[in-house]
């Protein structure tokens, strides 16, 4: 069946406006040249637009859904917040104000807009993964999400699976979302759009995803607070007003997706921590720490610390899921011994400690596995596991400060060789627990697997068995290397 043709009602509304009885204009939604009108007229499936605060995302999608509805009757559009009050104040108030009932009726009990062309363009939450469940039989031809980095990944992956249709005109799925560096779904979001990662895809190119990963085509487009013409207009100190927010909170709300609000190590700057690999010196002390996973990834960390010193240099790491326990234990035993490495201690998860129970029969401790394989080369340390403690005493490692005039004043004692990816991925990635800003939010599928080694390996080689030595000097890394300083009296 070929595609309705548009009547002079819905060209009027493309244009910004709609022609009433008097043949005057009643301007409905006026989008932006720019990010704003790319997001109205991509032809990709799934995108992304996402920055700044105030950069007229919610409007975008509230005109996306309605201009939907009214060139394809029959339409089922749904948009998705992730708490009804969020999802009162942003739309629901708005869409009852800018669309007039002799466009379509609002059905206040169901919260649903219903066109006169049989089209309906439905308001939902899914503050829980469970509430995503709720829609499994349902059939949309196209979802909208408002501040995507709020959704879980899975909520955003089952809900997508409902875009779908039997009617013959459909186009196709058109999912579309808006979102700021802002939440627990931020590292997600990130990969899944490539933004600022390893492999990033330009902000606006449009690319097909492969089968695994739902074969859509994919588009980033970046929104900026200076594209919204009529905040700029209505609000020029808007943007003025946003510099008193603290720091890792402005450069969220201005689209910066590398640091965002909610971050647990604020302080990182891959600038300053991440470093480019060199040598180990014979003397300087190696530890070895390992967070045990399998279903989850598991994480071995190599570190170093210059004799006398409290500075520590992360120069390896193995990180990956499903690797059997003793081949984890085979490559970190096959890599050490490569390079002659005589470790001081080799810290473990504490779980690790724990004996196992197989049909009835107490078997070893993977701890004691990592002790036979090792042959008495070296000790094997239970990591401490003070959560509260150990974040703190990280943060501390990865403080710096920063010069009157910009620089680096004084460098941050932990620093990570560019080699180890996965340490430097998901470091920067972590948030904040929300019932306790002091720890580490440890929802399942978060990566804090690199994070949750180096705490038990900083933890014992400061805090334990393996203190500074007696002649009590520093060693700082600066512009002209490394630098003994003596303490101040």
């Amino acid at each position: 069946m070929p595609r309705q043709r548009s009547s002079s009602t819905q060209r009027a509304i493309r244009k910004g406006g709609l022609v009433d009885s008097k043949g005057g204009r009643l301007v409905l939604y006026q989008t932006h040249p720019g990010p704003q009108t790319e997001m109205m007229i991509s032809p990709a499936e799934e995108v992304l637009y996402g920055g700044a605060k105030g950069g007229g995302k919610s409007h975008a999608l509230r005109a996306y859904g309605v201009n939907y509805c009214m060139t394809y009757p029959g339409a089922t559009v749904v948009l998705f917040r992730e708490s009804f009050p969020q999802l009162e104040e942003t739309h629901l108030l708005r869409i009852q104000q800018e669309i007039p009932p002799s466009v379509a009726t609002y059905a206040t009990a169901k919260h649903d807009l219903i066109f006169p062309n049989g089209s309906i363009f439905m308001f939902r939450y899914c503050e829980k993964d469970e509430d995503a469940r709720r829609h499994d039989t349902a059939e949309f031809d196209v979802i909208l999400f408002d501040e995507l980095t709020a959704f879980s990944q899975f909520a955003y992956t089952y809900l997508i699976s409902r875009c779908r249709s039997t009617k013959k005109w459909w186009p196709g799925p058109r999912i579309r979302s808006g979102a700021t560096p802002l939440g627990s779904g931020h590292a997600w979001v990130q990969d899944r759009w490539r933004i600022e990662t390893d492999d990033p895809m330009p902000p606006f190119q449009i690319w097909r995803t492969p089968i695994s990963d739902g074969g859509m085509t994919r588009q980033f487009i970046p929104a900026s607070v200076t594209d919204n013409e009529t905040l700029m207009e209505g609000d020029p100190t808007y943007v003025t007003r946003l510099r008193t927010l603290p720091y890792e909170e402005y450069q969220a709300a201005m689209g910066n997706w590398s640091v965002f609000t909610g971050q647990f190590f604020q302080r990182w700057r891959p600038e300053i921590h991440v470093i480019a690999s060199f040598d180990i010196p014979p003397d300087w002390e190696r530890f070895l720490c390992v967070d045990y996973g399998f279903g989850a990834p598991y994480a071995c960390l190599w570190f170093a610390r210059p004799p006398g010193s409290d500075l520590a240099f992360v120069y390896r790491e193995h990180y990956g899921s499903g690797v059997h326990p003793s081949e984890q234990i085979r490559k970190a035993l096959e890599v050490t011994s490569r390079y002659s490495e005589k470790l001081k201690a080799i810290v473990l998860d504490p779980s690790m400690f724990n004996k196992m129970a197989s049909k009835g029969e107490r078997l070893d401790s993977l701890a004691s596995d990592w002790e036979a394989s090792f042959g008495g080369q070296t000790k094997i340390v239970r990591g401490d596991n003070q959560r509260i403690a150990g974040w703190r005493f990280m943060r501390e490692m990865l403080d710096w400060h920063e010069a009157p005039h910009g620089g680096v004043l004084s460098a941050p004692r932990l620093r990570i060789f560019s080699t180890c990816s996965n340490t430097i991925r998901t470091l920067p990635r972590l948030i904040q627990d929300e019932n306790n800003p002091e720890d580490v939010d440890d929802k399942p599928g978060v990566e804090d697997h690199c994070a949750d080694a180096l705490r038990y390996g900083v933890l014992h080689a400061f805090r334990g068995g393996s203190r500074p030595g007696r002649h009590g000097r520093s060693l700082y890394l600066t512009d002209r290397g490394l630098v003994f300083r003596a303490p101040t009296r």
